[in-house]
């Protein structure tokens, strides 16, 4: 089987598996030429896990890891509110959140680090196979692909998911190389490395668009390339069902407009300004507190850089003017034998990454630049764009680009050498591979040179989850901060941590309070607490204020602001449990349940569901937070003054539903046949081609 019909990341290590051993004779050095060349991503793959090891040994030590949009407490639900759409319908990277969330069950708090650890190896390997070649190559795109600015900011902010499926963008760019000349199913197999990559973040929906564009640009016939173009588009498209069927039928929880474009906006160099900071692969929008990013270490990063591009430019000049387009095993030499599952079409891919790269650079300056008002009249424009607010991811096309010439340029500075300078010239590859990459970013190592580290919550915490575990209401976390600094991180600022820290349904804040974007929620019930709070305990009672909202417990960090909370004390319908050094936990006198009819109370049948008891017809308040679909016997409930549900019941009662879950099922149906069923066409396929032309398949070279 080829990578045209099932995809694999150690295709060339598989098929070598299933073969019969080679007889290896000769010195040692020529026993390992051999093996390499049985596995040619074999230097690859242990070069990425030696920087696993590196980066992520200090987070190996017990401890969760919290980074800024990275947080799996130790009770992190299996089946998050984006599963059922209770988040507005925002179904997207639903599919890597279940993963993650199983993982945490299954692995505890190793589910925190390894994800990190898992994308060097996989980065370096799926890069070595894009670019192919002598190991030379291999080795220097793989190292500046998985050690570069942009994964080292990344990485500190915690968008794991996202760096995933950047490692295995390659792949996708190799899929779409090879499928654009393929028959057959093959034709389709980018759909599923798309969809798979956009189930981990909804960004490379559109990231992907951009590699799918500039493979039909650099195509010899573009007219054919379009077609092939538009069914992948169309099948990509029919497979995020499940994304885009939910948000129809319920109100989305956040609003994204020009206030959050320009929040998110990437940022210029002081020096270099704009344009050299997003050649530079930097140019994230959050610019503190923390990190020490590695060009305000390292002197003169700038120059470092240079001689990288310089590197860039050699290996993509030097490939187009190139006429061979196969990539053989080791360029030192000709007589070598070339894998089959290693050959890819180098020019086509240089060709591809180039383009990729030029429209990442300008599509990562966002509203900012040349290109800034076709940006901005894409984000107000264009369906689904608007989640490319952060325009500054574009730039791992920037990345894939530089790290794939990067290889062949070190392969081609290798080649140039002959005679007595071939070893000077591979101790120079080898510098120049490793030795670039890591001076340009040289503190990712250690944690990002101890900038990141696990984290162990209070002994109060695990207290408080022992009290309310068994709660029937919800547990407010205060302070009201969607992201905050904790002691036991550092001081490291982190999203709210309490929504996984405990079981149950946990009210915490959702306002970013970003300079000119304070909150971005279109929650009712989050702006009403936020009325409560500014009142600092004047606006009446706070147990019978968060009464209706279900609130049970309330909860306070002795961390930021909390002393501007003091007031709680003085709540006559709040009993103090217990106060500690790190927290305090209040009861709510005031609590009667999560809603009444009579005496008969409201009971919960599933996260979509709730009995509203028989009575006296008239309207029934249920403290759940009120988004759009919700409805008992066809009658729309609607918000009170508190942001949450009230609806009208007649004698009988009934069942309140959440009816978006019903297009919540129709969208996976819909996605996981699609999926399933090319995947099962493309096996078909693939293993009808090996038992017919299995010569075919070990001598079969580019198209």
């Amino acid at each position: 089987m080829t990578e045209q019909t099932i995809p694999a990341l150690f295709e060339g290590v598989e098929r070598s598996a299933t073969s019969s051993p080679p007889e290896f004779t000769g010195t040692p050095a020529a026993v390992w030429a051999t093996r390499w060349r049985r596995y040619p991503d074999l230097p690859a793959l242990l070069l990425g896990l030696v920087l696993a090891v590196g980066v992520c040994w200090p987070l190996a030590g017990g401890g969760r890891v919290y980074l800024l949009d990275w947080v799996i407490g130790p009770h992190a639900s299996v089946l998050p509110q984006s599963f059922f759409g209770l988040n507005g319908g925002l179904t997207a990277g639903t599919p890597f959140a279940v993963a993650m969330g199983i993982a945490s069950h299954l692995l505890g708090s190793a589910a925190t680090w390894l994800p990190i650890a898992a994308f060097f190896p996989i980065a370096t390997t799926a890069m070595s196979r894009l670019v192919g070649g002598s190991p030379w190559a291999r080795l220097g795109a793989g190292m500046l692909y998985a050690v570069n600015p942009f994964v080292f900011q990344r990485l500190f902010v915690g968008h794991i998911a996202l760096l995933l499926g950047y490692a295995l963008l390659p792949l996708v760019v190799r899929s779409m190389v090879h499928a654009i000349d393929a028959r057959g199913p093959a034709r389709l197999t980018p759909v599923l490395w798309m969809a798979l990559l956009t189930g981990m973040s909804p960004h490379f929906a559109w990231i992907c668009a951009v590699v799918l564009v500039a493979v039909v640009l650099c195509h010899r016939r573009r007219l054919a390339g379009l077609a092939w173009a538009a069914v992948v588009g169309l099948c990509f498209v029919a497979s995020l069902a499940y994304v885009f069927l939910p948000p129809t039928g319920t109100s989305l929880p956040v609003t994204v407009g020009s206030r959050s474009l320009a929040a998110y906006q990437t940022s210029g160099d002081p020096h270099l300004g704009l344009f050299g900071n997003v050649a530079g692969l930097y140019g994230f929008w959050r610019l503190g507190p923390g990190p020490v990013l590695p060009k305000n270490l390292v002197s003169g990063w700038f120059f470092f850089l240079g001689a990288i591009l310089v590197v860039v430019v050699v290996g993509a000049v030097s490939t187009l003017r190139s006429k061979r387009t196969e990539l053989e095993a080791d360029s030192g030499s000709c007589h070598q034998e070339i894998s089959p599952s290693s050959r890819v079409d180098r020019r086509a891919v240089t060709k591809v990454v180039i383009a990729s790269a030029v429209f990442g650079f300008f599509l990562a300056l966002g509203s900012q630049g040349p290109t800034g008002p076709l940006f901005r009249w894409a984000f107000d424009h264009v369906p689904f764009f608007d989640i490319m607010r952060e325009p500054e991811k574009f730039s791992m096309l920037l990345a894939l680009g530089y790290a794939t010439c990067f290889g062949l340029g070190v392969e081609r500075l290798i080649a140039a050498s002959s005679g007595r300078r071939r070893l000077l010239a591979r101790i120079g590859a080898a510098a120049l591979a490793v030795g670039l990459p890591l001076a340009y970013t040289p503190t990712i190592f250690d944690g990002l040179d101890g900038q990141i580290a696990p984290s162990h919550l209070p002994a109060s915490w695990d207290r408080t989850q022992a009290v309310t575990m068994h709660r029937s209401g919800a547990l407010l976390f205060l302070p009201w901060h969607e992201y905050l600094s904790f002691p036991f991180t550092g001081d490291r600022v982190i999203a709210n941590p309490a929504p996984s820290a405990f079981t149950g349904e946990v009210i915490s804040g959702t306002n970013v309070q970003l300079e000119g974007l304070p909150s971005d929620s279109t929650s009712p019930s989050s702006a009403y607490i936020e009325r409560v709070l500014a009142e600092h305990g004047a606006a009446g009672p706070m147990g019978s204020l968060m009464a209706p909202l279900g609130v049970q417990y309330i909860a306070l960090a002795k961390t930021v602001d909390w002393q501007s909370y003091l007031w709680l004390s003085a709540q006559p319908t709040l009993r103090l449990i217990f106060d500690s050094p790190s927290l305090e936990l209040w009861q709510n006198l005031a609590y009667s349940g999560i809603g009444h009819r009579g005496s008969a109370a409201v009971a919960r049948l599933s996260p979509v569901a709730y009995r509203i008891p028989p009575g006296a017809p008239g309207r029934v308040t249920v403290a759940i937070p009120y988004q759009q679909g919700w409805s008992l016997n066809g009658a729309p409930a609607r918000p009170t003054s508190e942001g949450v549900l009230s609806v009208w019941a007649g004698s009988a009662g009934g069942v309140l539903r959440f009816e978006p879950w019903r297009l919540v099922v129709v969208g996976d149906v819909i996605s996981l046949a699609l999926l399933g069923g090319l995947a099962i066409s493309l096996v078909v396929s693939g293993s009808g081609a090996w038992r017919r032309r299995p010569d075919d398949l070990e001598t079969q070279g580019p198209r």
